[in-house]
């Protein structure tokens, strides 16, 4: 009974962490991750697991980004190409060092200020730039990206998505496209990388695996239309507003501040999201109003 009940939570979480990430490019690393540590599983095996089953469901996710023509391919093999160096990289560190959080608070800091960045822009209707696409940063983006997925099972999507997202110009859905799809190549990386440092004591948990990648294939493509449906302002804005989130649960975790204020934090970050939300159409309607009236045709 208690196996079952594991492996039909495994299909819960892959399938919403899978429906988040598919949708707003973040969100399955670190909510397969936190699922597994909550299980008591050990970091290395969790990361481990959580790559394998990333695999899977990023495959569907490229997929059905795709057919959707959600996918920028050129920003998708400069984020990751480099980004799978950066997450075999990333297994080895994270099977022989024991402490490799030391810049963890600089990058969470630095990854909210992004997120507060992107909110704004996309409130003021500033969003997605002009002219051509620009991919200079997709290299070095994808290079950490790979190597904190792996060490921390989450990290991808929080570090890739926030700055493609500033720098590249691409429309919030091609940018949520290329990073899902690049994440592929760092998750596979990743696991070689795994199974190469630890072959005789690495496990991979693997009805768990399976049930998360079950879950999260079957909501890929749910995600990918989810991604091309949202209004391009709310999704940009939520898409900051998600790093915000995931970036400041890191952040606090580091600190070991008390549970009542990261409940109030997280209470006051929801209602902010909720002003947030409504702020375009705020906008829209007061730039409707400021129109001046069309002149009657004379008879």
């Amino acid at each position: 009974m208690l196996f079952a009940t594991t492996i039909l939570s495994s299909v819960a979480a892959g399938f919403v962490a899978q429906l988040v990430d598919g949708s707003l490019g973040m969100g399955f690393g670190t909510i397969t991750m936190t699922f597994l540590l909550g299980l008591g599983i050990a970091p290395v095996v969790a990361s481990a697991s959580v790559n394998v089953a990333t695999i899977a469901t990023g495959a569907a996710s490229a997929v059905a980004h795709h057919r959707l023509e959600n996918v920028h391919w050129p920003t998708t093999l400069k984020l990751g190409i480099p980004g799978a160096v950066g997450g075999f990289a990333g297994a080895w560190a994270l099977a022989s060092l024991t402490r490799l959080d030391a810049a963890t608070p600089v990058t969470s800091a630095i990854l909210i200020a992004l997120g507060v960045v992107i909110v704004w822009r996309f409130m003021q209707g500033q969003g997605a730039g002009h002219g051509p696409i620009r991919s200079g940063f997709a290299i070095p983006t994808g290079l950490v990206g790979g190597f904190l997925a792996a060490v921390g099972g989450g990290g991808w999507g929080p570090v890739t998505m926030p700055i493609t997202l500033t720098t590249s110009r691409l429309e919030p859905h091609r940018v949520v496209g290329s990073v899902s799809t690049a994440q592929v190549f760092a998750s596979t990386a990743a696991v070689l990388g795994f199974w190469m440092a630890v072959p005789d004591t690495l496990t991979v948990l693997w009805p768990v695996v399976v049930g998360m990648a079950v879950g999260g294939m079957a909501a890929a493509p749910l995600a990918a239309w989810l991604t091309r449906k949202i209004p391009t302002a709310k999704l940009g804005s939520t898409i900051g507003m998600l790093v915000v989130a995931l970036n400041l649960r890191t952040l606090l975790a580091t600190f070991s501040v008390p549970w009542p204020v990261v409940t109030g934090l997280y209470l006051a970050l929801a209602a902010v999201w909720a002003l947030v939300l409504v702020a375009p159409k705020r906008r829209a309607t007061r730039e409707a109003a400021a129109q001046p009236a069309p002149l009657e045709a004379e008879a």
